[in-house]
């Protein structure tokens, strides 16, 4: 049930990141909502609850959006690699952690978008793409990362693991 729930939220909310939040503007880039929902999921439910949503997301950000289909899916692999670090538990902070995932998987995203725009024969000045593209990118991410947090945190579920009985 929880990767059907995942499946439809993440659906929805890609419908409006490619609808409604493509025309809100801060620091001259679009704040990527999605992306910091999938890395707050990653660090309260876990990589095996993120995984399913991950692909959900980079599917319909293709198919709805106006990138390259596959590119968004592309991009948004990283954070699955990322996710290890949460397994292996190296951070023992979730807010420090869900802060540092959001930066690395801002910068590995526009990353991937900055390459496909060089590849496909777009500007060629990557030094003035990342000061003025992925370092608002991230601080925008970034600004975004706590509120989403707080509420996955609230919406986790009761852990049963520990209980002696049901």
């Amino acid at each position: 049930m929880r990767y059907w729930l995942g499946g439809v939220l993440v659906f929805f909310l890609a419908l409006v990141q490619a609808s409604s939040v493509q025309q809100f503007h801060v620091l001259g880039v679009v704040p990527n909502l999605m992306l910091v929902l999938l890395a707050a999921w990653l660090v309260v439910r876990g990589l095996d609850d993120v995984l399913p949503m991950i692909a959900v997301a980079g599917i319909t950000l293709g198919l709805i959006g106006l990138q390259t289909p596959g590119l968004v899916l592309l991009a948004l692999l990283p954070l699955a690699a990322f996710g290890v670090v949460r397994e292996l538990h190296i951070v023992h902070s979730e807010v420090l952690l869900v802060l540092a995932l959001v930066a690395a998987s801002t910068v590995a995203y526009e990353g991937v978008m900055l390459l496909s725009v060089v590849g496909t024969g777009g500007a060629r000045d990557i030094g003035a793409a990342v000061t003025r593209d992925v370092a608002p990118s991230v601080a925008v991410n970034m600004a975004l990362t706590l509120p989403v947090y707080a509420v996955m945190r609230v919406a986790r579920p009761v852990e049963r693991r520990h209980r002696l009985s049901y």
